[in-house]
């Protein structure tokens, strides 16, 4: 299965000693989805020329369905008043409560909430993008009753990703046992997911090989070449099957409504991992299914699962799933695997941790993820690097040596971006700062070292790196609190209030960059860290030579 490597020997390298002067930051740090309407924006993925995509949630001033039928049970979980409900004009606080209490609720006779869309920003404009949502006549606009997320891009400006189904009223009459027919409305959708490519402004679903009851498909990456990662339905889970033939008869509720009912205690679906290859257009032109790591014995019946988390240009593929171990038990947590023309593999020894996921793979056949190790019963992330050609293994240290940490993303100049924690303290939950690995150099940095001194943002996470070196990442950042509304809070003496909310940003080397001291800055807003490795930093900037590359 192996692929020939594409050398990176022209790798421009200069290091630069932390001696305490003054320098200009090696990053700019761009927000790019500065959406008025959505409170959190979350980057995934880029291309090389810096196009990313992202999601945005938790929008303001949501739009509600006000059935009549439903009034009481409103007032009483909302305290709404009669004006509130004739007009459909709540104050923040009711819009708060309605729409926290429904996102809630398992019920189908109540409104759906999933209010998660994606965008897309090229250079200075940001643009909205739904998948699969539609524009309901009584509300005027999108219902956001389902998820859509895009997770990559390719050179070719095609975005893949993941939508579910939107849900839709449909009238349905119940008739009791006295011959009283009621005439109720639900909400149903016609499938639980699909794998979704965004091209254009236009948007084609990938349908899945098996499709009864709607089925599902996922897509979580593009190579520059055409090849989509992700899985697709093959059939029913048995005890899923007989549940909903005995409960799912349409008389007491729609069939899709029923079978809906069974998924959210649940998966009913067994999936299987696809690599579909595209054109140009978004096409499909080829599938490759791909089984389990092991050939389950007749004894071992559980719903066993392998996923693909990204595919390279040669379209080898890396993941996670259930493997056997020595004495073929199947192991109950994930380890990592390959995805080839072999089948599926175990990407190492499946006794050497407990746990393990295979996050990205470069051109190279480099792949980075994490492994897991059990200590006091809960299992502690480091993140590694696989070189599948050379067979060699390494687990670098980062903020300090028992610090959690997680590889995203890596280029095809050896670059490895994710997040780890950098603060020690006794608590559960530490801080993540994200972070930068050369695995050439073996030289590790935070990324918050490289940007301005006094920076408004704190990255906290980094999930996609292109050959240009630009990085689409997360960070936090104080911004005016707003209502539910979207109204900014203000105090008895007119003063904002702050919160901090995650947004996308884009960052970019800065040519001429050096690493800033930033030791004389007095109430920084947040405390930068020393150096966890030698006082070093290796400059890949977009001056270094262009490969073409998959993007996450």
């Amino acid at each position: 299965m192996k692929s020939k490597l594409f050398k990176t020997s022209l790798l421009a390298t200069a290091i630069i000693a932390h001696s305490g002067q003054t320098f200009a930051a090696q990053y700019e740090v761009k927000e790019i989805a500065p959406l008025e309407k959505y409170r959190q924006h979350f980057s995934m993925g880029l291309n090389d020329s810096g196009t990313v995509v992202g999601v945005v949630r938790d929008s303001f001033k949501f739009p509600f369905y006000l059935e009549s039928y439903l009034e009481d049970s409103y007032k009483t979980a909302c305290d709404l008043s009669d004006a509130e409900l004739s007009s459909g004009d709540f104050d923040a606080t009711s819009t708060y409560c309605l729409k926290s209490t429904l996102a809630s609720l398992s019920s189908p006779l109540f409104q759906r909430i999933g209010d998660s869309k994606s965008f897309i920003n090229s250079g200075n404009e940001t643009n909205l993008v739904a998948l699969t949502d539609y524009v309901d006549n009584e509300l005027g606009e999108y219902t956001g009753s389902n998820v859509e997320q895009l997770n990559a891009i390719n050179s070719s400006e095609i975005a893949v990703g993941t939508a579910s189904g939107s849900f839709k009223p449909v009238d349905f009459v119940i008739t009791s046992d006295e011959g009283v027919e009621t005439e109720y409305k639900y909400w149903q959708r016609d499938y639980k997911t699909r794998a979704a490519i965004y091209l254009n402004g236009v948007t084609k679903l990938i349908e899945p090989v098996f499709s009864e009851y709607g089925g599902v498909t996922s897509a979580v990456d593009i190579s520059n070449t055409g090849y989509i990662a992700g899985f697709s339905s093959t059939e029913l889970i048995e005890s899923a099957q007989t549940s909903i033939e005995t409960d799912c008869d349409g008389e007491s509720a729609p069939l899709l409504v029923c079978v809906w009912s069974k998924q959210i205690s649940g998966d009913i679906y067994k999936t299987k991992p696809y690599i579909w290859q595209i054109d140009d257009s978004g096409e499909v032109l080829s599938s490759s299914e791909f089984d389990l790591a092991f050939t389950p014995t007749e004894t071992q019946t559980a719903n066993y699962s392998a996923t693909i988390a990204a595919v390279n240009e040669f379209g080898v593929g890396v993941g996670y799933g259930h493997v056997h171990n020595e004495d073929q038990v199947v192991q109950y947590y994930q380890q990592p695997l390959l995805f080839g023309s072999e089948g599926t593999k175990p990407l190492i020894g499946v006794d050497l941790y407990d746990a393990g996921y295979a996050t990205d793979i470069n051109s190279s056949n480099i792949v980075i993820g994490k492994v897991q190790t059990v200590y006091n019963n809960e299992l502690n992330d480091e993140f590694f690097i696989y070189d599948i050609n050379n067979d060699t293994f390494e687990t670098p240290t980062t903020f300090y040596p028992t610090a959690e940490s997680t590889a995203n993303s890596i280029n095809d100049l050896g670059i490895v971006v994710g997040e780890a924690e950098y603060e020690i303290t006794t608590e559960s939950v530490r801080r993540k700062h994200g972070f930068i690995y050369n695995i050439n150099t073996k030289s590790f940095f935070d990324i918050n070292d490289l940007t301005e001194c006094n920076s408004e943002f704190e990255i906290v996470e980094m999930k996609s790196i292109n050959n240009n070196n630009q990085i689409a990442a997360t960070a936090l950042k104080r911004v005016e609190l707003r209502d539910s509304n979207g109204d900014v809070y203000y105090d008895s003496a007119g003063a904002t209030y702050t919160e901090q909310v995650a947004v996308s940003v884009l960052l970019s080397p800065i040519d001429s960059g050096e690493i800033e001291d930033c030791s004389d800055i007095e109430n920084p807003k947040y405390e930068r860290k020393g150096l966890s490795t030698a006082p070093a930093f290796i400059l890949f900037l977009s001056s270094l030579l262009y490969i073409r590359r998959r993007s996450i």
